[in-house]
């Protein structure tokens, strides 16, 4: 995959999360070091924008669908904190 797809992928990604559905919206990819970029995305419709830090070499070696579990997997946690998304 390419950093460059990082946006159109988060963007719009649906996470299943307790009953709910949460779309992720707002992708922004900011370059921290020579070796990792920091994806930030809002889950809309809350206050929250989690942020991910990944490597260069793990994104370029990584598939889609591989980066979209990660984006999922720290979006739930994001709003598994939040007392409204528990059942």
């Amino acid at each position: 995959m390419k950093i460059e797809e990082l946006v159109s992928l988060t963007n719009g990604l649906s996470v299943p999360c307790d009953g709910y559905t949460l779309v992720c919206d707002r992708a922004r990819v900011i370059p921290r070091t020579d070796d990792a970029v920091d994806v930030k995305f809002l889950i809309a419709g809350t206050d929250y924008v989690p942020s991910i830090r990944l490597r260069r070499d793990d994104i370029a070696q990584a598939t889609s669908t591989e980066v979209a579990r990660i984006v999922r997997h720290v979006a739930r946690n994001a709003a598994g904190a939040a007392p409204h998304f528990h059942s």
